[in-house]
């Protein structure tokens, strides 16, 4: 687990950090946008910055599979790469409902 820790680096345990909080500052779909007070975070800004975390889970994921072709951190970035992409694919089902409210 240590070495997970550390394979991870600050940027990329950042990163999953920010997922996990989009993802429970998602709001119910169909929410009203709230325009003052602190309920502007989950219904204008999480909504504005899941995109954009998914897009850099995403990119992350591929620098991965092309840091793989070194055969001696094979198995290092696959690790990463596996857990970026679960974390991607959570992310993207859990706010899926929203964004298709909002398109509806």
């Amino acid at each position: 687990m240590d070495t997970l820790i550390k394979d991870l680096g600050a940027l990329r345990i950042s990163l999953f950090v920010l997922a996990a909080m989009a993802v429970i500052l998602r709001p119910s779909p169909g929410a009203y946008a709230a325009r003052s007070g602190i309920e502007v975070i989950p219904t204008l800004v999480a909504p504005a910055m899941t995109p954009l975390i998914f897009m850099v889970l995403m990119f992350d994921f591929m620098m991965c599979r092309i840091r793989m072709s070194d055969e001696q951190q094979r198995s290092k970035f696959r690790r990463i790469s596996y857990i970026e992409l679960t974390v991607a694919l959570l992310l993207f089902l859990i706010w899926l409902p929203y964004f298709v409210a909002i398109g509806n």
